[in-house]
C-alpha cells in the first residue's frame, strides 16, 4: 500500500492505493485490472455547526480513481467533493504520476483543508480561483 499522511478527523472509507507506478507497468500486466480502477481511495470528514438556531452538517470527501477503469492509457483523477455534489467538485487534479497524487492529497489535507473546518462553498471557490 502507498503510505499517506492523514491528519486526525479524517475517516478512511476504503483504500486500495498501491505503491505501483503506472509508467513502469507493462500494458498487458493483470494488475491494471485490480489496482488502476475507479475506486482507489475515499476519505472524508464530517462537520457540524449551529447557525441561527439550526444545526448544519457537512461532509467533505477526497476521492481517488483511475480513469478509464483498468486502461493503461488512463490517469489518476483526484477530487474534493462537498456534500456529495459529484457534479461540482471543489478541487480536481489529474496525473499519471503516483507521487504527484500523493503530494496533492497531502497538500489538500494539510493546506487547503487545514485546519479542519466547516466550509463556506462560495468563499472557498472565490478564494481558490484567485490562487490559480
Amino acid at each position: 500500500m502507498q503510505p499517506l499522511r492523514i491528519p486526525g478527523g479524517w475517516n478512511v472509507m476504503f483504500n486500495q492505493f498501491a505503491s505501483l507506478d503506472p509508467e513502469t507497468l507493462p500494458p498487458d500486466d493483470r494488475r491494471w485490472l485490480f489496482f488502476f480502477v475507479e475506486d482507489i481511495l475515499y476519505i472524508y470528514t464530517d462537520h457540524t455547526r449551529k447557525r441561527n438556531k439550526q444545526v448544519e452538517t457537512q461532509r467533505l470527501a477526497i476521492d481517488l480513481g483511475w480513469y478509464p477503469d483498468g486502461d493503461p492509457e488512463g490517469a489518476f483523477r483526484l477530487e474534493a467533493i462537498l456534500d456529495e455534489d459529484w457534479e461540482n467538485p471543489l478541487l480536481t487534479f489529474e496525473s499519471r504520476s503516483r507521487q504527484e497524487i500523493v503530494d496533492t492529497i497531502e497538500c489538500w489535507l494539510f493546506r487547503e483543508f487545514m485546519p479542519n473546518y466547516f466550509i463556506d462553498e462560495e468563499i472557498f471557490r472565490r478564494n481558490h480561483r484567485r490562487k490559480t
